[in-house]
């Protein structure tokens, strides 16, 4: 088997990349998009991604972007794996295992010492990470409350969609915000502004922001379907604007399940508890990480990652 880099593959081994993503993932990562990544920040490594090939037929593929992460003793790039796939009708051929090999040997070469993936612990693909030497390291906790037949409540008038105009704005609300705290407190430059170019993200329908005169004071960004809306970040000034985010998010919701994720829930449980809403201290989606130099395990990864410390940041913007 050989692999190839993101800048190495032919047009026609592009529209292969694009069909391994389609049908083990779902979604795709369009080229266009990468390049805009690459011109605007540092996310990507700067091979991008790797790919394994069949002669010339890409059969499976892995993207590698480079994250700041905030460690007690100080911030660190880390190696973040992102959609890990292999063509359907190759799979059980070891090819992921392969591709995630040579990706740890490139992050290793550059100097990297930990490498980290999201996944969902009732797939298959976590045995096989956790044969390669990956652990569990934060599973994030929900807060729920069921769905009302009552009137919806009223969006807070402070509190309004998001326009494109505000996203850079956004970035450094975030920015402030994060200080002081450890995880993932940095993000790439001009990151919601490249994510909502790429259309990544939807301003005007996931992004709440809560407003004084002019004023940015916080913001919300979720996720809404029919059925339930799921917010994963929520970023104030203060906890006043805080409530008055979360009202603007289950305004949003209508009547439907509504459900908060991440570190909006460790950070105001008590809050929560007092709207109504259950708790579950962690579901299926976890982030494992790997040490490249070295032995690793669950302990050992949540005793340098800090997930349970009060000041770990962590939020549905910062899933790769």
């Amino acid at each position: 088997m050989r692999f190839r880099t993101f800048d190495e593959l032919t047009p026609s081994q592009d529209r292969d990349r694009l069909l391994v993503h389609l049908a083990s993932l779902g979604g795709a990562t369009d080229r266009r998009s990468v390049a805009r990544w690459r011109r605007r920040s540092d996310l990507f490594a700067e091979y991008v991604g790797v790919f394994a090939m069949d002669g010339e037929r890409v059969v499976g593929q892995t993207l590698v972007k480079r994250l700041t992460y905030t460690f007690v003793d100080g911030p660190e790039v880390i190696g973040a794996i992102a959609s890990v796939g292999t063509r359907p009708d190759r799979a059980r051929h070891g090819i992921a295992r392969r591709l995630l090999e040579e990706v740890q040997r490139r992050e290793r070469e550059d100097g990297i010492r930990f490498v980290g993936l999201w996944t969902n612990r009732s797939w298959g693909a976590h045995r096989l990470y956790e044969a390669l030497g990956y652990a569990d390291t934060y599973a994030f906790p929900w807060a729920v409350r069921a769905p009302s037949h009552r009137r919806p409540p009223l969006r807070p008038a402070s509190v309004e969609a998001a326009t494109r105009g505000d996203l850079a704005g956004l970035d450094r609300l975030h920015d402030r915000l994060a200080e002081g705290r450890i995880g993932f407190c940095r993000r790439p430059r001009a990151f919601l502004p490249t994510a909502a170019r790429n259309g990544e993200i939807d301003p005007a329908s996931e992004l709440l922001v809560a407003r004084r005169g002019r004023a940015l004071e916080g913001y919300a960004y979720l996720q809404a379907t029919g059925v339930r809306t799921v917010c994963g970040e929520i970023v104030a000034t203060t906890s006043g604007v805080r409530g008055q985010l979360v009202a603007g998010v289950e305004a949003r919701a209508g009547g439907a399940a509504v459900a908060f994720q991440h570190t909006p829930v460790t950070d105001a449980r008590a809050f929560f508890r007092g709207r109504g809403y259950a708790f579950l201290d962690a579901g299926w989606y976890v982030f494992m990480t790997a040490s490249l130099r070295g032995p690793w395990n669950e302990r050992v990864a949540r005793a340098a990652f800090r997930p349970d410390d009060p000041r770990f940041l962590c939020t549905a913007g910062d899933r790769f």
